[in-house]
């Protein structure tokens, strides 16, 4: 009898790894999303919860540690890089490919395969613009305040930046979370139902995550007006 060889079980873990550090992808931006939303509860809100990440409650005095925002993008940095390894395998290369797919979609009118498509074009575009926000992070971790934050969007291009990878992650992280469902729920059927909460929730991600950026361009431009944004200091 044939035997399978044991490097038959390298797609398979590929597969299941790239599912896992985009799954973990996902639930980070959707959590991060809503930290950052704290800044339209006002000001002392948005310091609260960078102080907090920032373990100011474990710091005698109390400004708390900015390795840890440096480990944090350390591990996303990780898993970003693994993500890209394990998904780079299915990324067309050649222009015969590009041509199959062309005429796939051509012919071939399927919601799966448009957001293959959809996550592949985000996904070579977030290989670009996220890490540079996650060296941002990295090689200014103190700048993750109400203040400094809003004068980096103004004042340093941080909400063009930001500005564009908003739609790219929410984008491909609600779609990646979709396609897993659908993937690894053979029992589920209700498609149409799935369409429909994705755009639903894509939507409300790109309003909460819009309105916050606003927020911040409002603070920056206030501050640059000279005026304060009355944030209580610890």
């Amino acid at each position: 009898m044939f035997k399978l060889s044991p490097f038959g079980r390298g797609p398979a873990i590929m597969d299941g790894l790239q599912g896992l550090s985009g799954a973990l992808l996902a639930l980070f931006l959707l959590l991060h999303l809503h930290l950052e939303a704290s800044i339209l509860i006002g000001p002392e809100a948005f310091d609260a919860v960078a102080w907090f990440l920032h373990a100011g409650w474990a710091d005698p005095a109390g400004h708390g540690y900015a390795a840890m925002v440096v480990a944090a993008s350390l591990v996303i940095l990780t898993l970003l890089a693994l993500h890209v390894w394990t998904a780079l395998r299915r990324v067309p290369i050649q222009f015969r490919q590009w041509r199959a797919l062309s005429r796939h979609l051509h012919w071939v009118h399927h919601s799966g395969t448009r957001w293959w498509l959809v996550q592949l074009v985000t996904g070579m575009a977030l290989m670009i613009f996220l890490p540079v926000h996650l060296i941002t992070m990295m090689t200014q971790p103190h700048q993750i305040s109400v203040e400094l934050s809003a004068l980096r969007i103004v004042n340093e291009g941080g909400w063009l930046l930001y500005g564009v990878l908003l739609p790219l992650a929410v984008l491909h992280g609600v779609i990646g979370l979709a396609r897993l469902a659908l993937k690894w729920l053979p029992s589920f059927t209700g498609r149409q139902g799935l369409r429909r909460i994705t755009a639903v929730v894509v939507v409300y991600l790109l309003v909460l995550g819009g309105v916050s950026l606003a927020a911040h361009i409002d603070n920056g431009q206030r501050l640059n007006d000279g005026q304060s944004l009355s944030v209580q200091s610890r």
